[in-house]
């Protein structure tokens, strides 16, 4: 799994850095921090005087060690390891002492990009084909992200991938799941496999249907899912929702700490949540939103 945090300043990316630390626990994954600059200065003494006085390079800087410090050094998959001799078997019987570096397991890079946020995002997401971008938002200003109430948004509509937008730190007692039973991939169902147990919270998957005709048949199909988890110690409680009513439902759930909805192509939660209904679930939610690809 490859990670993108998108970070800035403010207290909420530290709080995004430390759930992806949490995640990344569970997963092994590799994780990119990425800060996005509008202009730096790029020539002369005034470029290198940015790398060291400028306020986002510090908190990229800062934010990695925030993201370190929630492993044990002698567990951490991504610190590189000191160059040295060991004694290794060359041959059967024959054993030689040669110099050897133990390298990361896992990669953590901190990159910043000059331009445009949100195309800057979006163009790290494309190029280092993230699995998941995270990113945090001041849910006080209408989930806005520095001075933007666009970007958390644009992010989750035009991202090629999987988008969590991490919201205030309280309790995750509650994971409730929108699926699309025909169409969800297998790495979206690993996902909120790992989301439940790094949280050890109650899983609840919403089946949609359109008719209470076909109400069985959702039923049918959602056992497949209810297979899938149980087989991993999991145990969801499934809900059959009428897609004219699932707006209201999700408002209703949304309070408990993390709403997941499975919006891929030919998604049939396209028809109830287009792009401006996206936007207004990402600024009025209490909880985190995942929107799963």
């Amino acid at each position: 799994m490859r990670i993108l945090i998108a970070v800035d300043e403010k207290p909420y990316s530290a709080h995004a850095v430390r759930e992806v630390a949490r995640l990344a626990a569970n997963t092994w994954a590799n994780v990119t921090l990425l800060g996005v600059h509008a202009t730096i200065p790029t020539s002369g003494p005034a470029a290198r005087e940015w790398t060291v006085n400028d306020p986002l390079p510090k908190a990229v800087r800062e934010l990695r060690e925030t993201f370190l410090q929630h492993f044990k050094e002698e567990e951490c998959p991504y610190l590189q390891r000191e160059f040295g001799y060991e004694l290794i078997e060359v041959t059967k019987g024959v054993w030689e002492e040669l110099y050897v570096a133990k390298t990361a397991r896992k990669d953590l890079k901190a990159k910043i990009r000059i331009g445009n946020p949100i195309k800057e995002i979006l163009a790290e997401a494309q190029e280092e084909e993230s699995d998941l971008i995270v990113l945090g938002c001041d849910q006080a200003r209408d989930c806005t992200w520095e001075d933007s109430r666009i970007l958390p948004q644009k992010i989750v509509n035009d991202a090629p991938c999987s988008v969590l937008v991490a919201k205030e730190e309280k309790q995750v007692n509650k994971i409730v799941c929108c699926l699309d039973h025909d169409l969800v991939s297998q790495q979206s169902l690993e996902m909120i496999n790992q989301l439940v147990t790094l949280y050890k919270a109650k899983l609840v998957i919403i089946g949609l249907t359109e008719g209470e005709e076909l109400k069985v048949e959702v039923e049918k199909k959602m056992d497949a899912i209810l297979r899938y988890y149980t087989a991993r110690d999991i145990e969801p409680w499934v809900e059959i929702v009428e897609l004219s009513s699932l707006g209201a439902f999700i408002t209703q759930e949304a309070k408990w700490g993390l709403m997941a909805l499975w919006m891929g192509k030919k998604s049939i939660l396209e028809k109830v949540f287009p792009k401006g209904k996206v936007d207004k679930l990402i600024k009025g939610s209490e909880s985190s939103v995942l929107i799963l690809r």
